[in-house]
């Protein structure tokens, strides 16, 4: 809701020259009335454009401090709002004998597709100065908006030391040769990795993360960094990839039939960095975009919206053209694996201009662009083609004590509550530092805890936080947390596709990126390993991490994901083995138990190794992480068949506690 007002309807009513009663008045003569206000008439055509929904008087009263941000659906939903058709008669939609007159409300949603009077038709694509006089006749509200908006949007920001390390080297690296147009001084920088890894939360957070580092330069770079503007585009949430995306250029001028992948990143540019708004309307991107391709928006190119951002950080700063330091425009890129699904020449075109661009960038700007997204291997291959090094971020997984911290500083829990629960400790290491999933966590954590704390009736506060948390039962929330991925990932559909990744994970056997998702013992060609799932592909779809081991990886994922897939997996071959028994979460095995233990965990090893199609195996190996003496003999064990590994129970022991 943008503006609110009043109409008053009398008794008697003209509508197009002729008189009408206030019992024959219909909402078609409601809306021509409405179309008088100047508030709306400078807004669309004519009253057509605009639509009229009866709503609940008492929702309209409960959602008072709400309405502002309310859109159609809102008013549909929140406020059980009902479209009013133009033929009823307005004594049919209310009923005025029992309902106070002061108590109707209504809601217009105004449907125009064209610009609001007052704003031009478009402009000049192919001039900056023309997009930043017509940006300028908008409501404008210049800002970052954060990319994640869930319960984890302000997670405090651990293990991201190399991440912003490795990208601050290679801008550092970079901006001695900012002025060459040799693409070996311009590396695009790349941070990819699984979804819910926390790629968005580090774009989130890169400006405050530059500016620590740029603080803490030398003189030169702190007076080159001093003019520093970051936006963040997605192609996801509210502007997500689709076709107006991928539209061929066919401009008179061009020889070629190319996708213009260029015109929808700089559109992104414009609406993220102005934020563009009618004045009683709210502007989505969707609408923006079709906006500015009814005006040809084809020739806006990735240059121009540059230096549109330019033109108005100057004067906003209120600094001479001339005698300003250089603006350095850094340029995050969510969800790129979006366009590359949509249409891969599309991506591959726009990462070309991403390089030219970065090579040969309007005067005094330093263009520096981060591309995010969940396929590596991809994104890597066309800035390669492009003749551009790609420089990968590390995104590294969060440790127990991070994630202990994290939920501190949200105020979930102190550290008394930490040192006199284990069973939460072990909880949230079984997590396994993957953000997504803590986020869950935790917001089933705050939800059971703020469940709890309204039953009570504590007189303290401090009482009632005491009880309620400890009242928190942490099985349930690991169950909830559970089906929730499960359900995200869709982890029972890929359940059978994961045993031989989670065998090696369990095992701890090194693995290549690039190596193909099969037993040992398949032998392939290289013509035929397209048909083989990589694991480098399982990193892009969110199913593990790979951590550097010398020169290869080693597959990790949180103990919660592994008896998921355990759970979920009705592969025949696995139902005969022995990780069912072991991976079924909140089953304990307590230190009296130890002996059972070890014999499920030798049968669950000697079961993994078989599923790899080993049949013979070194005897360290089996054991691996024991400690051997100097004379333990090394040699293969024969390993037995699935189905003859066995464990049998005693029925008598000595002694018997």
């Amino acid at each position: 809701m943008s503006e609110c007002f009043c109409v008053d309807i009398g008794e008697k009513n003209f509508s197009d020259g002729f008189e009408v009663k206030f019992t024959d008045f219909k909402v078609s003569h409601l809306k021509k009335k409405l179309f008088c206000k100047p508030s709306i008439k400078n807004l669309i055509q004519d009253e057509n454009e605009m639509d009229i929904y009866r709503v609940d008087s008492k929702k309209v009263d409960d959602e008072t401090n709400n309405l502002q941000g309310f859109i159609k659906d809102d008013i549909k939903n929140k406020l059980n709002g009902e479209l009013m058709k133009p033929k009823l008669k307005l004594t049919n939609c209310f009923n005025t004998e029992v309902m106070d007159p002061e108590g109707i409300h209504i809601f217009i949603v105004l449907n125009h597709t064209g610009p609001p009077r007052g704003i031009a038709q478009g402009p000049d694509w192919s001039d900056a100065s023309s997009v930043y006089g017509w940006i300028q006749k908008f409501t404008l509200d210049r800002g970052n908006r954060r990319l994640v908006k869930s319960f984890g949007k302000n997670f405090e920001l651990y293990q991201r030391e190399d991440t912003i390390g490795t990208l601050w080297n290679a801008i550092k690296k970079r901006y001695p040769y900012r002025g060459e147009d040799d693409k070996n001084y311009h590396p695009i920088p790349v941070l990819a990795g699984g979804p819910g890894t926390g790629k968005s939360r580090f774009l989130d957070e890169i400006e405050r993360l530059l500016r620590h580092y740029i603080d803490e330069s030398d003189e030169e770079i702190r007076n080159g960094f001093a003019n520093m503007v970051v936006i963040n585009t997605t192609y996801g949430n509210g502007s997500p990839a689709n076709n107006k995306d991928i539209r061929f250029d066919i401009r008179s001028n061009s020889t070629t039939n190319s996708t213009n992948g260029e015109t929808s990143l700089a559109l992104r540019i414009l609406f993220e960095y102005f934020q563009p708004q009618y004045e009683f309307v709210k502007l989505t991107f969707s609408a923006f975009n079709t906006l500015c391709n009814k005006s040809k928006a084809v020739d806006f190119t990735l240059d121009t919206a540059l230096e549109v951002i330019h033109a108005d950080f100057i004067k906003q700063s209120k600094q001479e053209t001339s005698s300003c330091s250089p603006l350095v425009l850094v340029l995050g890129i969510d969800e790129f694996n979006n366009l590359h699904d949509l249409e891969k020449n599309a991506c591959k075109d726009l990462i070309k201009s991403i390089g030219g661009v970065m090579c040969n960038s309007p005067a005094k700007i330093f263009f520096i662009p981060i591309l995010t997204g969940t396929i590596e291997g991809a994104i890597s291959k066309y800035i390669t083609g492009s003749m551009h090094e790609p420089i990968l971020l590390p995104l590294r997984l969060l440790n127990d004590d991070d994630a202990i911290n994290i939920g501190k500083k949200m105020n979930l829990f102190n550290d008394e509550y930490v040192r006199l629960h284990p069973y939460f400790r072990m909880s949230v290491s079984d997590v396994g530092g993957h953000v997504r999933t803590l986020e869950y966590y935790y917001e089933y954590f705050a939800e059971q805890k703020n469940q709890k704390g309204k039953m009570k009736e504590i007189k303290t506060d401090e009482e009632k936080l005491k009880s309620s948390l400890y009242d928190v039962n942490i099985g349930k929330v690991m169950e909830h947390v559970k089906h929730r991925i499960v359900s995200k990932y869709q982890l029972d559909n890929f359940s059978n596709s994961l045993s031989i990744p989670l065998a090696k994970a369990i095992l701890g056997l090194p693995v290549g990126k690039m190596d193909p998702v099969k037993k040992e013992y398949v032998k392939v060609e290289n013509h035929e390993l397209g048909k083989f799932l990589t694991y480098r592909d399982l990193v892009s779809m969110g199913f593990v991490n790979l951590v550097p081991a010398e020169a290869h990886y080693l597959i990790r994922l949180p103990y919660l994901w592994v008896c998921a897939i355990a759970e979920y997996s009705t592969d025949p071959e696995l139902l005969m083995m022995h990780w069912k028994p072991m991976l079924q979460y909140d089953d304990p095995n307590n230190w009296q138990n130890f002996e059972d233990f070890n014999a499920k965990f030798l049968a669950l090893r000697l079961s993994l190794f078989r599923l790899l199609g080993y049949e013979k195996i070194n005897l360290k190996t089996l054991l691996k992480g024991a400690e051997f003496s100097h004379e333990f003999p090394n040699f293969e064990v024969v390993l037995p068949e699935t189905k003859d590994i066995k464990l049998y129970k005693l029925l008598h022991r000595y002694p018997g506690n």
